[in-house]
């Protein structure tokens, strides 16, 4: 990787360590200041309201300005935010700095997508695949060690230290001009919504329910069939390393045999994991499958950088929108479903959205004949 390229990918891995801190320091931040259960789900859903709600607006300031510019500015805001958590006195200024994180990691796997776009537009699948996983290494750094860092710095220190981290790449980016059409040249480029749609229900399907279940059902489930904790923890182990290596060699398929073909690969290994889910069968190769099979997730934005080249930025913001309200809402719809007809029918269900959105990336990418790209 180029030296100019790797702030953007290590802005990632720190805007995916941020994100997943939270859920360590959050015992140690609500007794510290005596935030209810209600209080600390507020100020924990305000960082996800940041960061879905910047994703357009932002777009388009990323295509004006460029990556580095844009992702310096949100960095510097991301080091306020962590800041004012750090030094908070109570819930006001702990909810306006979680916001402010939320806005200033917005756009760091889209920033870094846009910045291999302009400068390594031949290697963008195989940079993609590297970048979400070192994003899933930050996600790893956001468990025992941000626990044993708590434990000697305090869960402000925490604060402290990821707000200096932020500060010193928000620098590292600052210098890094060009938008690969001069600097303040305005957003070009239309966005058909019978191109842009279909897009953005694959990101919501996939990039969604792969989310969706990592970050809640796979644990849930693993705890409603009677596993031991160590049983689970060693479940969730599996599927977070599966999903790491998965990333690391989606990067590799995609520069031999194009992004589409192998997103279209991970989407299917994500969807077997699936099926063996809901089929039965041993939880340790579903949640094998379903980890390395969902670690393809960075090539939807790469492949979305594809099709959109003269308005990737604002392409990638909206389909990283719908990927966002996918979390939510296939997580949110699960519930009900786990609730009123148990899992099976649950998992039959996202089964049965996991295979639409394979046919509709098929479709796509065959009548746009871009299965082959190597981009």
């Amino acid at each position: 990787m180029a030296p100019r390229l790797l702030p953007f990918a290590l802005g990632y891995a720190l805007s995916y360590l941020i994100r997943s801190a939270s859920a360590s320091l959050a015992d140690p931040m609500a007794k510290d200041l005596g935030l209810s259960p209600g209080g600390l789900g507020v100020v924990t859903a305000l960082f996800f309201l940041g960061f879905a709600g910047a994703q357009v607006p932002l777009g388009r300031v990323l295509e004006r300005l460029g990556p580095g510019p844009t992702l310096s500015g949100l960095f510097a805001l991301a080091a306020l935010g962590c800041g004012l958590v750090a030094l908070t006195p109570g819930l006001l200024f702990l909810a306006v700095g979680r916001l402010a994180m939320g806005v200033g990691v917005a756009l760091a796997l889209v920033g870094a997508l846009r910045a291999y776009q302009i400068w390594a537009p031949e290697r963008l699948g195989f940079l993609s695949g590297l970048t979400v996983a070192l994003g899933g290494l930050g996600g790893l750094l956001a468990t025992w060690p941000v626990i044993w860092l708590a434990e000697a710095l305090g869960w402000r220190g925490v604060y402290a230290l990821l707000g200096l981290l932020s500060l010193l790449l928000a620098r590292s980016l600052r210098g890094i001009l060009g938008d690969g059409g001069g600097a303040g040249s305005a957003p070009g480029g239309s966005l058909p919504l019978g191109t842009l749609l279909p897009l953005a229900f694959v990101a919501f399907t996939y990039v969604g329910g792969f989310f969706a279940l990592q970050t809640l059902w796979v644990g849930a489930y693993a705890s409603a069939s009677g596993l031991a904790p160590d049983e689970i923890g060693a479940l969730l182990a599996l599927l977070n390393l599966a999903s790491v290596l998965g990333a690391f060699a989606s990067g590799g398929l995609a520069a031999q045999m194009g992004t589409g073909r192998a997103l279209l690969l991970g989407m299917g290994l994500f969807a077997l994991g699936l099926l063996a889910w809901w089929g039965g069968k041993a939880l340790s190769l579903s949640y094998a499958l379903l980890g390395f099979g969902g670690g393809f997730n960075g090539l939807a934005l790469a492949f979305v950088a594809g099709v959109f080249p003269g308005a990737s930025s604002r392409a990638m913001a909206w389909v990283n929108l719908a990927g966002v309200l996918g979390i939510f809402l296939i997580q949110a719809g699960m519930g009900l479903a786990v609730e009123r007809l148990g899992y099976r029918w649950a998992l039959a269900g996202l089964l049965l959205l996991e295979g639409l959105a394979i046919l509709v990336l098929g479709l796509r990418a065959l009548s746009r004949g871009s299965l082959g790209s190597k981009s």
